[in-house]
């Protein structure tokens, strides 16, 4: 029984983890109807959940059109999951790799700076050697 208790509560926490990261990431993809979207994956994963343990419960007693049409709900709903997952490790990222490429490019141009002063300061001092 402990077992069981664990299994389900290990279960769960994995779950509400792929929720959590999934609807955040959907959120990050559609980020123009922010509210809709969490609104919608979190009903989406919950049916989910629902769904996929109704099928286990009574797969023997549905039929079959039935059986096949909630099994390929459950495996899109699944990828709409690893969609959100998806784009929330790819905002992740982004957003650290942009301040990095922003620090390059500012590297480069204070670069260009003292290289351009570099030549003006050695211009003016042969200007002031053959005065």
């Amino acid at each position: 029984m402990f077992l069981i208790i664990v299994t389900f509560i290990c279960a769960m926490a994995i779950s509400t983890v792929a929720i959590y990261y999934s609807v955040l990431g959907l959120a990050a993809i559609f980020a123009a109807a922010t509210t809709p979207i969490i609104i919608m994956g979190t009903v989406l994963e919950v049916s989910k959940l629902v769904t996929a343990s109704w099928l286990y419960q009574n797969w023997r007693n549905i039929p079959f059109l039935l059986k096949t049409y909630l099994t390929i709900a459950v495996v899109v709903l699944m990828l709409i999951t690893s969609l959100g997952i998806f784009g929330f490790l790819s905002r992740a990222h982004i957003e650290q790799a942009t301040p990095a490429a922003d620090t390059v490019a500012k590297i480069e141009r204070v670069n260009v700076q003292i290289l351009r002063e570099e030549n003006t300061i050695s211009s003016l001092s042969s200007k002031i050697d053959r005065l």
